[in-house]
């Protein structure tokens, strides 16, 4: 093992994930690694023109066109377009020159990607510096294995196993997690921070990192839910609409409704919580699993989100909420105990064991 003297993380802002996947990573490697120079950057801000473009089409065709984006995640499911991405990618190296520059100035020991769109544009470092891959999602999208990737980190077993059979370097790490997931908070002092009665159970509803799923008619059945609860949903940053239409909504006496639109102490929020409802993006969901909350999921995004839910259901760790008018019976079995889910044992910390592995020669 060779200890690097610099690493550099870079992930893309098509979807939240993909940062604080990153962002972890960095944040272990500082605390655990001070002697080590470690920088994150998201390959949206040293890009330009299509490359641009393609990265933040994300979010228009997950929003607005997720039958589309689904069609485009399936059609890039093979080698075949992890080859075909790595050619065209020469293409376009005019729109990453600054991505390039920086590379070369910074000139890190090691790279890890998060996000199958940054390694294409890094691939002329690849000779003379390890370039690792990151999965940040419960199943493989065969785009991701660029020919340029020394190592593989996947989130479980299957995956690395699947990506071994096709004669690649795969090891099952798990996804890393912010390391404030790892901390010991005051639990009382969260629920007084957030106005959250400590008598009675806490349902958190999330709409992703950025508020791409509308959750306001899911939130109006929730509101009709006999049980004693307190609501907090967060709303998701920078919306201000979906967190004006969850202001306008009237919760009964029964139920002590709080709206969040963004916070740093998520994980205190979902520590916190008996039972979280939530869009199923690949780093949500694990730290839920982390800390063995009880699962409802909504409103997947085709394609890795829809594998997110297959891979929870099948390990009996969550459950799709495919009907909406199912919600309040779903949420009362929860809280009754009717309806178990099975505490999925995870990594110890997924972050500090992909930087380890990073390390080798």
């Amino acid at each position: 093992m060779t200890t690097p003297k610099k690493i550099l993380f870079v992930s893309c802002s098509a979807g939240a994930g993909h940062k604080r996947a990153a962002e972890a990573l960095r944040l272990t490697c500082a605390k655990i690694y001070p002697d080590i120079e470690a920088r994150h950057i998201d390959l949206i801000d040293y890009s330009n023109g299509l490359v641009k473009k393609t990265a933040s089409s994300y979010h228009f065709l997950a929003k607005h066109l997720p039958d589309v984006y689904g069609l485009l995640y399936d059609g890039s499911d093979s080698t075949i377009a992890a080859k075909f991405l790595n050619y065209f990618s020469s293409i376009f190296q005019i729109n990453t020159k600054k991505l390039r520059r920086f590379v070369k100035q910074y000139n890190p020991d090691r790279i890890i990607c998060t996000h199958f769109l940054a390694s294409p544009f890094l691939k002329s470092f690849a000779e003379t510096t390890p370039l690792d891959m990151l999965i940040t999602d419960y199943e493989l999208n065969k785009v991701v294995l660029d020919p340029k990737i020394r190592y593989f980190f996947a989130p479980e077993k299957g995956i690395a196993d699947e990506i071994s059979a096709l004669g690649r370097q795969a090891y099952a790490t798990g996804i890393p997690i912010h390391p404030q997931f790892f901390e010991q908070k005051n639990f009382n002092q969260t629920l007084n921070d957030f106005g959250l009665n400590i008598d009675i159970p806490t349902v958190l509803v999330m709409s992703g990192g950025t508020g791409l799923a509308d959750t306001t008619s899911l939130v109006k059945k929730v509101l009709k839910n006999q049980q004693k609860m307190n609501l907090l949903v967060i709303s998701g940053k920078n919306n201000r609409q979906l967190y004006g239409k969850l202001s306008r909504l009237t919760a009964p006496s029964n139920i002590n409704y709080k709206i969040v639109d963004f916070t740093e102490r998520i994980d205190e929020l979902m520590k916190t919580a008996d039972l979280i409802i939530t869009k199923p993006g690949g780093l949500t969901i694990t730290e839920c699993m982390h800390l063995a909350k009880p699962l409802l999921l909504v409103s997947p995004i085709p394609g890795q989100e829809e594998a997110n839910i297959r891979f929870l259901e099948k390990n009996n760790y969550g459950r799709l909420v495919a009907d909406h008018n199912e919600i309040t019976n779903l949420i009362d079995l929860v809280l009754n105990g009717t309806l178990k889910f099975t505490s999925p044992v995870l990594p110890v910390n997924a972050a500090e064991t992909i930087l380890q592995l990073s390390f080798t020669d």
